[in-house]
């Protein structure tokens, strides 16, 4: 069986990519009965910040700081190698179908999704979707917006705009795939009470001009395209204001999902599809007389 399981992702991944992976390799761990290393990329993809600088320790999780130039030569080095050493141990390079003895290192979803494939199906445990707890500083900031806004009583909107014109998901940095996204949204009432989290300048005015009762975090979209102004993933103070969001949408009565956000799956029960029926959204807004 194996001893340490250390398991890395690229460094251009974001924090819903990052704990996927973790998650897929979960029901491995249990099944082994090993330790789990998580090797954290200091790197843009997650705006240079630590760990530690978004999120609580998760239990029973030994998480480790690599700088990006690190991380990719990590990923250089495994790519052609059976074995390598790292964190004074000597590890295998763990590919789908291999042996899962010893201490192994594994990269991204491909190697992790064959760990949990490799877990026979009667000994599989039941774990429940790996939530994200945000570090102390920031779940404070977000209990206080969750009390003062009464977000309990409001729908929250998620839309994330794509930067990749080739993602399958949308909406992109098209305009006509922009008008859309809002045409779909603004069929809802104006006086519907919401809470917006949106990395789009031109989506967080578009839709607080629609509904009059919307409270969202001030952020900074600095990131310049053809279709307006974006929060740029370089963005530390940016990114730790999306940590905040999560929790805060987290918190709403239901919420609107448009191109995903971390922890979506602990809270799926909470989100509705079109088309939207105002009634079962079962909120507190004040309709015209």
């Amino acid at each position: 069986m194996a001893q340490d399981l250390y398991l890395a992702v690229p460094s251009w991944t974001g924090t819903w990519h990052r704990f996927r992976v973790i998650d897929h390799a979960r029901a491995f761990v249990a099944h082994a009965g090993c330790r789990l290393h998580v090797i954290w990329a200091v790197s843009h993809g997650v705006a240079n910040c630590r760990f530690e600088d978004l999120f609580s320790p998760i239990p029973n999780i030994r998480v480790l700081n690599l700088s990006e130039s690190g991380m990719d030569e990590l990923e250089q080095r495994s790519s052609g190698a059976s074995t390598l050493e790292f964190d004074g141990k000597k590890l295998a390079v763990y590919r789908p179908g291999g042996k899962t003895t010893g201490n192994m290192i594994a990269f991204d979803f491909e190697a992790a999704r064959a760990l949990e494939a490799a877990v026979p199906k009667p000994n599989v445990k039941k774990v429940r979707p790996l939530r994200a707890i945000p570090a102390a500083e920031l779940r404070n900031k977000a209990n206080n917006y969750i009390n003062d806004m009464k977000m309990s009583g409001r729908l929250g909107v998620r839309v994330r705009v794509t930067e990749c014109s080739i993602d399958g998901r949308k909406p992109r940095r098209i305009q006509p795939e922009l008008d859309e996204t809002l045409r779909s949204i603004i069929c809802l009432p104006w006086h519907t009470p919401v809470f917006l989290v949106t990395d789009s300048e031109y989506m967080q005015l578009m839709l607080s001009s629609h509904f009059h009762d919307c409270r969202f975090l001030r952020k900074s979209f600095t990131e310049e395209h053809d279709t307006g102004q974006y929060l740029s993933r370089f963005d530390r103070e940016g990114m730790r204001v999306f940590m905040t969001e999560v929790m805060c949408l987290e918190a709403c009565r239901k919420i609107i999902n448009i191109g995903g956000f971390l922890n979506q799956d602990s809270v799926a029960d909470k989100i509705v599809r079109p088309p939207w029926d105002i009634k079962a959204l079962d909120l507190r807004g004040n309709p015209p007389p």
